[in-house]
């Protein structure tokens, strides 16, 4: 008989140990035990909650009492998400405003992100250098989300390419058939970051006994920017006090001469600095001798931007007969977030920096000598000069991020097996708008050559003149995915443990990604320009199959196999082995093996060029061997990449001795080969090879140029402890213990091409990996109360080069806590207290960016945080 998408969606499953008991002040109707449902990482339907794979299950208890409040956060918040991740707090990065998951301390676009079973649009602006491709987590609604599976196990075999590292898929809920409504507000206890929420999620008909249902979710999210000037730690801009802290807030180029090496302040004739800056020695800032004019950036730096999220999901299904019934899905999401960008605000004349020349696309530097007649010139010969430009404005930057999916199928059984077709579409389209922040060269230029730009008094230049200089940057971007799929599954014939399940599908699906450079660089116009330029498509098409074969009762095995066709790079065949063993009613063993591939991103193997900025040592330095310089990072796309090939293993064990506990274990090892990244920098530098680095005529470092490559390889094993724990009591309620623990082995690859493996793990040797990361939490109801203790450990980790003196950084540990009353059977209002002992994150001296000194891809300074609110359901 014809199972609906109810009974394959509302079952609580607890598929891992990490997977709280379902208990809600209100819960929804579950399908009993012995009903059939598809796990993510397998296509065919089983009634065993345990089986093949790992799967981690955070369910609407768990996002309910918890204080993540987004999908990204919650996501984020599990303990295999061990690093290499960008989050929303890198505002300074390509992919400003959007968030990804990374499981194993892979990068996320190693992870696979699905809504319902199937893939959504990457974010139009990669991250992480243009390589990393990746679906924007702040564009999922939580409020429609019934249960979020995270399968820990490649699964490149049922789902092809970006599953290498696992799947994360979201839920949402079905055939619900009531109003739901909720709002919160919260607040950080040091200021800053006001967030309000409001939710609306209602549902009407009934599969069953309507033949039909109509889901809808409204949701609404906007939270305060938080800049670097609102947190004590990072206020002064000065980490002296620290260990290999330095004036790392403040930029040492205001407004100065450099003179054979030597920083000289640029002062008017009454020996001041221009309006906003500070004269100070410059070698706590940057290593130079003499004075400069200086400026603390705290107070033009933002550390979370802010934002306004609108998201709306609806899903229909209706029953056209007894055996067939077709449903729909649209998903829109519509997101504004602002921030003020780093240092950028102010155009700074830095030596060697690049503009685009309009003739021959390529980057020309551009010159930073103050001309001899400049009345502000007192040396009477062209001079190196650093100068920040108040005066043009601020940098304000603002991302809006559009994303939609619009799907329809229909499914049905004929012949005992059950069969599904769907058609989708899926985008995301982006705009980034800089006001103000940059300079136009040649207005600029003819401004210094002819004096009229002041630079004693930036207030009292000529606002024609400003005008004139003045520029502003409009960068968009534009991701499509379009897919369909036809999959069957049924039972093929009986042996004597039981029936052969099968499943098998096709699917063909096209992609691409188009990042446009703003006009402006285009033109040539913009002085240091952010260079993200990508223009990439592709079609795949694939098929697969999927057996499970009861060797004996108790005793599974599962092979399946996938082979894509790619049409920029050809094929890839993905197999897996699985077997599971219920050796007692206590215990069940498992353990798969399987090959699998991840595509190169569009931007990787595309004609993609990217520009950034940073810092590197250069021990050729013609004035401070060895110091930190601030080069200009060419990174090139490369059409003649192969994929990355992996095997995947995992071994486990689940424990259940009796039925309100529940353990298991499972070690994974991955292995990754014709790995594709970039060269180390610093190696290249060190190099000095004239093909890679680019210097001045006095030796001075002006560029790095990096090309995608496939490197050798990657190894990482590691290991999860997931335990479930409930004690019912007659008195004093219900208390559900449970934690998840993942303890990292090893993390080997190598940071130059062709050179020796380096471990990786519990260390910051490249992406910070801690070892240990856990999420523990207990939870108790009785009667109408509900509260909630959640603990998150993230572990240390070492220096990979000692600075300061610090070897080592320490771990860090989050208490949060939730309280929940029922007024009423429909009524609920709860309190939720986040970070409750106020703990900040770990110093990292390695960190010497002017943002803040920690590691702000794993951590970020929200502080004690409050929340009130209350849900309503009718």
């Amino acid at each position: 008989m014809f199972r609906s998408i109810k009974t394959a969606s509302l079952l609580a499953v607890t598929t891992s140990t990490a997977a709280l008991a379902q208990v809600a002040p209100l819960p929804e109707a579950a399908p009993a035990d012995s009903e059939e449902i598809i796990i993510t990482g397998s296509n065919i339907r089983r009634s065993a909650a345990e089986g093949f794979n790992p799967v981690q299950v955070l369910g609407q208890e768990e996002l309910r009492t918890s204080g993540r409040i987004t999908v990204a956060d919650a996501i984020r918040s599990i303990s295999a998400n061990t690093g290499n991740a960008a989050n929303e707090t890198s505002n300074s990065g390509w992919a400003s405003g959007s968030a990804g998951i990374g499981l194993r301390g892979l990068s996320q676009k190693n992870t696979l992100v699905l809504l319902n079973g199937r893939r959504l649009a990457n974010y139009g602006f990669p991250a992480n250098g243009l390589s990393d491709t990746f679906v924007n987590l702040n564009a999922l609604p939580l409020v429609a989300v019934q249960r979020i599976e995270v399968l820990k196990d490649g699964a490149s075999a049922v789902y092809g390419s970006d599953a290498v590292a696992g799947v994360v898929n979201i839920i949402t809920r079905q055939n619900f058939d009531q109003l739901e409504l909720g709002g919160s507000f919260g607040t950080s206890g040091e200021g800053g970051l006001d967030t309000w929420r409001g939710q609306l999620v209602g549902g009407v008909g009934d599969i069953d006994t309507d033949g039909w249902n109509v889901l809808f979710s409204l949701e609404t999210y906007q939270r305060d920017r938080l800049d670097q000037d609102q947190r004590r730690l990072t206020r002064s801009g000065i980490y002296s006090d620290l260990p290999g802290g330095r004036w790392n807030g403040w930029s040492a180029r205001g407004a100065r001469f450099l003179i054979n090496g030597e920083s000289v302040p640029f002062l008017d004739p009454q020996g001041n600095c221009p309006q906003g800056m500070e004269r100070v020695a410059s070698a706590p800032i940057d290593g130079l001798r003499g004075d400069t004019c200086a400026i603390n950036l705290a107070p033009y730096t933002t550390l979370i931007p802010s934002t306004e999220r609108y998201q709306a999901f609806t899903r229909a299904t209706a029953r056209l007969d007894d055996t067939t019934e077709v449903f729909a899905e649209a998903l829109y999401s519509h997101i504004t977030g602002i921030s003020i960008f780093g240092s950028s605000p102010y155009f700074t004349l830095e030596g060697g920096r690049f503009a685009l020349s309009p003739t021959t696309g390529l980057a020309e530097p551009v010159s930073n000598l103050l001309p001899a007649n400049n009345p502000y010139n007192p040396y009477g010969r062209p001079v190196q000069i650093e100068y920040t430009f108040f005066d043009l404005g601020q940098s304000l930057k603002t991302n809006i991020s559009e994303a939609f999916r619009l799907l329809g199928g229909v499914r049905g059984e004929l012949g005992g097996f059950e069969w599904e077709a769907a058609i989708y579409a899926s985008g995301s389209t982006e705009r980034e708008r800089v006001a103000a922040g940059f300079a136009n060269r040649f207005p600029l230029a003819a401004s210094l050559a002819d004096g009229s730009l002041n630079l004693w008094e930036p207030n009292a230049t000529n606002p024609a003149v400003l005008d004139a200089i003045r520029l502003s940057t409009l960068r968009r971007a534009r991701s499509r995915l379009y897919g369909a799929d036809l999959k069957i599954a049924g039972k093929l014939f009986d042996l004597l443990g039981g029936p052969v399940d099968f499943a098998a599908g096709v699917e063909s699906r096209r992609e691409s990604l188009v990042s446009l450079n703003p006009p402006e660089i285009d033109q040539g116009l913009q002085v240091r320009p952010a260079i993200a330029a990508v223009d990439g498509e592709r079609s795949v098409i694939a098929a697969y199959a999927e057996v499970n074969v009861p060797i004996v009762r108790g005793l599974e095995v599962q092979l399946a196999a996938r082979g894509d066709h790619y049409s920029d790079f050809g094929d890839a065949f993905s197999p897996k082995a699985g077997v599971r063993w219920q050796a007692f009613d206590w215990l069940i063993l498992r353990g798969s093996a399987s090959r699998g591939f991840r595509a190169p991103s569009l931007s990787e193997n595309s004609s993609s060029t990217n520009i950034s900025y940073g810092s590197v040592i250069d021990p050729f330095d013609p004035d401070v061997p060895n110091s930190r310089q601030s080069p200009t990072f060419f990174t090139i796309g490369n059409t003649q990449l192969e994929p990355e090939r992996t095997r995947s293993y995992n071994l486990g064990a689940v424990f259940t001795p009796t039925r309100t506990t529940t353990l298991s274990v499972d070690w994974y090892n991955l292995k990754l080969t014709n790995l594709i990244g970039t060269n180390n920098t610093t190696v290249l530098v060190a190099g000095n090879d004239p093909a890679n680095v680019a210097r001045d005529a006095r030796g001075k470092l002006v560029a790095v140029y990096n090309r995608y490559q496939n490197l050798s390889e990657l190894e990482t094993s590691g290991i999860d402890i997931d335990l479930l724990q409930r004690v019912p009591t007659d008195r004093f309620g219900e208390f559900r213990l449970s934690s998840v623990f993942t303890h990292v082995f090893n993390y080997r690859r190598p940071n130059t091409v062709g050179g020796p493996l380096l471990d990786y793990a519990g260390s910051n040797l490249g992406p910070t990996l801690p070892r240990n990361k856990a999420t523990t939490r207990l939870g108790w109801s009785l009667d109408r109360t509900e509260a909630a203790v959640t603990w998150f450990h993230t572990g240390g980790y070492r220096q990979a080069t000692v600075v300061g003196g610090q070897e080592r950084v320490d771990g860090y540990d989050q208490f949060d806590i939730y309280l929940g009353y029922r007024l009423t059977d429909g009524i609920t209002l709860y309190g939720k207290v986040d970070n409750v002992l106020d703990e900040w994150p770990p110093h990292d001296a390695s960190f010497p960016g002017i943002r803040a000194p920690y590691d702000f891809i794993q951590y970020d300074l929200r502080g004690r945080y409050f929340q009130v609110g209350f849900d309503a359901r009718f």
